[in-house]
């Protein structure tokens, strides 16, 4: 059975990071996505510390789908260099874990 695992990456725009989010569900690469308030970031960028607003995307997924979700997102990102982290899920309860499974294998 393929662990869940939760997928990070952040956008300039709200309207960018949902327009994934909806192409990754249609693809059936992830079951849910959630999108944070703008939140306030601070990178080195090209020999600069560089202040940003970003939006957060999280989207729920399973492990044998991460090469696929990740070259997705690196295509349909707007970002050169996008944040794209995949957290193993150390446990879940058993009704969304069915559920999050069955919602990728349709």
């Amino acid at each position: 059975m393929s662990k869940i695992i939760l997928v990070t990456t952040t956008f300039d725009s709200k309207k960018e990071a949902l327009d994934l989010a909806k192409k990754l569900l249609e693809k059936r690469l992830i079951a849910c996505a959630q999108l944070s308030s703008p939140m306030e970031s601070l990178y080195w960028w090209k020999g600069i510390i560089e202040p940003d607003t970003e939006y957060k995307l999280l989207v729920k997924s399973v492990e044998s789908l991460w090469n696929t979700l990740r070259k997705e997102i690196e295509i349909l990102h707007p970002y050169d260099v996008p944040e794209i982290i995949s957290t193993p899920v150390l446990d879940v309860n058993d009704e969304y874990k069915k559920w999050l499974l069955e919602e990728l294998q349709k």
